[in-house]
């Protein structure tokens, strides 16, 4: 009989605690889901973009868009100009990432301390981030990141470059492309020596066997700013020239693109007024107006960039290519020829 009872008492109580155990049961088994999803999470590799774009805030503030899609697109862009087939289909096959950090220059990623360094690595006073991130790993709902504190761009240790930590974070692209001027422009404008140091130091932190093409920037609105650029622009492309052509060369600036965009208001955000509100970041329009212009000569540096070395440091650059075309209207099939024992599938 109380053996009964005590049956009776435990079925009777039975249903809330056992409703409790399963509640809680659930509630611990998600934590453990949890817990293992985000362990599982921080377990995955990070995965470098074959093709990796280092740039200025004329990315952020509005190139972004049309270069990003230039370099995702480049089987597309570059058809027609690139004659090697199987080369541009790699090349469409790679994932592309830019970052435009502001106020960034060369030495921002090659320095371990001082102004550069800070306008990289030092947190934004006013904003709290300093890049914008296009292509992929993009974010559409976050598109401003600080550089240093995103677990994916945490690029800056004490006593280290950021790009020495970048390649030891794990970024490993087959192509690296610098696109930076503007803030480097007033340094290598009035002493180009500086172009040189900057360049020797970029070169010894970049692994040799990292293809390489570095570009400069947009012309801006101001006449002033465009002729100390134009000086910059010729103190980095000697640079890389007394380099070895470490890197091929595009200059984007010359005086068909500084005419097309230099007080052109249209291509500027303006006030109400119709006067120029940012003069040193050319808009979407005048981005892919410049690179509508350099379509060839960018396709021509990326092909260089995958040439055998021998025949990269040849005198055949693409600024050199694209002259001896000019000066033979419609005659690209000579060109072909004459170059025909070295460049076949390179360059049309």
């Amino acid at each position: 009989m109380p053996k009964t009872q005590i049956n009776k008492t435990t079925s009777k109580h039975s249903g809330p605690a056992l409703a409790k155990l399963a509640a809680v049961s659930a509630v611990l088994m998600g934590m453990a889901f949890a817990t293992h999803s985000t362990a599982k999470a921080d377990e995955r590799k990070f995965t470098s973009p074959e093709i990796l774009m280092l740039g200025d805030s004329q990315l952020s503030f509005g190139a972004g868009e049309v270069v990003s899609d230039f370099f995702q697109n480049i089987e597309q862009k570059c058809a027609g100009i690139v004659d090697q087939a199987m080369l541009l289909e790699e090349l469409q096959k790679m994932r592309a990432t830019l970052i435009g950090a502001r106020s960034s220059s060369l030495q921002s990623w090659t320095t371990t301390e001082g102004w550069a360094y800070d306008r990289l690595c030092k947190k934004d006073k006013n904003w709290g981030v300093n890049a914008s991130i296009w292509g992929y790993g993009r974010n559409k709902n976050v598109p401003y990141i600080q550089i240093g504190e995103h677990k994916d761009y945490r690029f800056c240790e004490k006593g280290k470059t950021p790009l020495q930590v970048l390649f030891e974070q794990g970024y490993q692209p087959e192509l690296l492309v610098f696109n930076i001027l503007g803030n480097n422009a007033k340094r290598w404008a009035k002493n180009p020596e500086l172009a040189e140091v900057d360049v020797a130091r970029f070169i010894e932190l970049t692994p040799a066997h990292i293809k390489c093409v570095y570009m400069t920037t947009l012309p801006i609105h101001t006449k002033r700013r465009n002729d100390q650029r134009l000086k910059a622009q010729k103190a980095i492309r000697a640079a890389f020239e007394k380099a070895d052509n470490r890197c091929s060369f595009v200059g984007t600036m010359d005086a068909q693109t500084v005419s097309a965009i230099q007080g052109q208001n249209h291509y500027f955000k303006r006030k109400k007024n119709g006067a120029v509100k940012d003069p040193f970041h050319p808009q979407k329009r005048a981005a892919q107006k410049v690179y509508d212009l350099k379509r060839t000569e960018i396709c021509q540096a990326i092909a260089q960039a995958y040439m055998p070395k021998q025949l990269a440091n040849a005198d055949i650059s693409s600024q050199t290519l694209n002259l001896k075309m000019q000066s033979v209207p419609n005659r690209t099939n000579a060109i072909s020829v004459t170059f025909d024992s070295r460049l076949r599938g390179f360059i049309q």
